[in-house]
Order: C-alpha cells, then sequence, then structure tokens
C-alpha cells in the first residue's frame, strides 16, 4: 500500500499545536526525532523528551492533499516550519496501521468506528467514519473532549453547529445522538467532501447540512462545537456567538491548557459560566451565550 509522508522541522514549543493539527488534517500517525546531533533536552517529570528543533514525521494515506496539508502547517507556523514531502511504499507502515484499534468507546453511548468494521451494535450509537479521506477520525485529546460533551450533555431535539467540520464527526454524532439538525461548516473543500461522505456512509439525510462559512444561512443553534485552534476561536467570537440562541452553548476545543485564559477574555463579551475540561494538556471550553 503507497503512503506519503510529510517531514517538518520545528521549535519545541510549538509540538502539541502541531501534533493536534496533524491529527485533525488526518494524519494515520505522527513521530518525533532529533533534527541533528543535538542531546535531547532534560524533560520535566510526566513529560515528552523532546529536542530545542525538533523534526515531525507524519504519515497519511496515497490520496491525501498534501499540499493543502503544507498550506495549512505554513500559514499556521510561518517562517518557523521547514517542510519536506516524499512518496512511501512501506508495508511495515500498513502493517502497523492495521494493528491500530477500529474503535474508540466515549462516555456511556458512544461508539466511533471505521468504515471498514463489521460491528454493528453493542448497545451504543455507532459513528462510523472513512479513515481513507485525508482527516481524522477522533483519536485526539481535542476532539475526544468534544464527544465525551455531546455524550454527557446534548439534549434530544437540539440544533447544533460543528464549526470547523473535518471529516464532519462531531456534527454526525450529534445527529446520531438525538439533535433534529446539524449544521457542518469548513472553509476546505477536501472536508466538505469528506463530512458528505461520512454522512452517506451513517445514512443520515438532509439533517446534516454541509457548506462553507459564506455560504450558511442565519441561524440560532442551540450549540456550536467549534474544535479548532486557539488563534481562529479567538478571532471567531463574535461570529460564533451570533450562531447561537440566547443561552445557547458554545463548545471550544483545540485550545492547550496555557491557553485558556487567552480564550476566556476573547468570550467574556458574548459569552459566560465558562467551564473548562482537560485531557492530556488540552482543554475543551463550555460557554453560555449572554441573552440579549
Amino acid at each position: 500500500m503507497a503512503w506519503q509522508q510529510l517531514e517538518l522541522q520545528l521549535p519545541a514549543v510549538q509540538l502539541p499545536q502541531a501534533e493536534a493539527l496533524l491529527d485533525l488534517l488526518g494524519a494515520a500517525s505522527v513521530t518525533l526525532l532529533g533534527a541533528g546531533a543535538e542531546e535531547i533536552l532534560e524533560p520535566d517529570p510526566g513529560t515528552t523528551p523532546v529536542w530545542s528543533v525538533t523534526r515531525v514525521r507524519a504519515l497519511f494515506s496515497a490520496d491525501a492533499d498534501l499540499d493543502r496539508v503544507a498550506r495549512i502547517l505554513e500559514s499556521s507556523f510561518g517562517a518557523d516550519v521547514s517542510l519536506s514531502v516524499e512518496a512511501l511504499n512501506d508495508d511495515a507502515w500498513a502493517d502497523a496501521l492495521r494493528e491500530e484499534p477500529d474503535e474508540q468507546r466515549i462516555g456511556n453511548r458512544l461508539l466511533i468506528t471505521s468504515s471498514q468494521s463489521s460491528r454493528s451494535d453493542d448497545g451504543r450509537v455507532v459513528v462510523r467514519l472513512n479513515r481513507g479521506l485525508g482527516f481524522g477520525t477522533g483519536k485526539h485529546a481535542t476532539t475526544r473532549l468534544c464527544l465525551k460533551w455531546l455524550d454527557t450533555e446534548l439534549e434530544s431535539g437540539a440544533s447544533v453547529v460543528d464549526y470547523g467540520c473535518g471529516s464532519g464527526i462531531l456534527a454526525i454524532a450529534a445527529l446520531r445522538l438525538g439533535a433534529h439538525r446539524a449544521w457542518a461548516v469548513d472553509i476546505e473543500p477536501q472536508a466538505l467532501e469528506a463530512t458528505a461522505a461520512n454522512r452517506t456512509l451513517n445514512a443520515i439525510g438532509d439533517d446534516l447540512w454541509i457548506g462553507s462559512p459564506d455560504a450558511l444561512p442565519a441561524i440560532e443553534a442551540d450549540v456550536v462545537l467549534a474544535n479548532i485552534l486557539a488563534h481562529p476561536l479567538i478571532e471567531l467570537a463574535p461570529r460564533l456567538a451570533t450562531m447561537l440562541s440566547d443561552a445557547g452553548t458554545a463548545v471550544l476545543s483545540g485550545v492547550l491548557v496555557e491557553q485558556c485564559n487567552e480564550i476566556r477574555k476573547a468570550y467574556a463579551e458574548h459569552f459566560l459560566d465558562i467551564d473548562e475540561q482537560v485531557l492530556d494538556g488540552w482543554a475543551c471550553l463550555v460557554a453560555r451565550r449572554r441573552r440579549s
């Protein structure tokens, strides 16, 4: 099986965001390597040892659009990134991927599985995702935090926006858990295509709208989920507020724990009761919109 490998060099401080972004963009695996002969930095207890400049090697399926991935990485990290891309044909990589578990149990109700899985039902709500479409399948902490919120907090009959939808996992999970309407929004055409394919895979119909931010109609949803990164979340605060009904809920993920105060400041004008959940150094902030 053919694979594509993308490699970039980053300062250690940017690694958590880079790993999260690569996961959201559909990397099948991410490996950290030394950039040269430099000795490894002495890590703090409980942390991952890294180099001051680290090579990040990410594996993608043969049909993933690495030009798009490279553009997003360069836009996110600017001049600090040194990129190289090569094609691989390595059975060892394929074997390793086949050994990865296809199933994730989230909370008490959700089961996320691949399109190739034969499982039909074990009493959980099943969401199937195509791993070959170049978008993540929900294994990163940022997505798991959103899925856990949906599993435990989503009210039946709610309307939901998945902003920065990627594979559409959050919108599809919301509908499978009882939402009556969802909007999946992304600036990337490939993300919209992936979401449409996963909509078909999960036998979801017109209850799921798919489109770009510019095409999104005026709505007042009960919930907006945005699993992106801190900087775009800060810029989007006023717009996300306009998508919500009075006292609607915003679920914001893709945020490092140390970035939470920045998010709180950006959302204080339009939101209150901002709580947070933390997993593996990442935070999900849940906020209620102020009444008009």
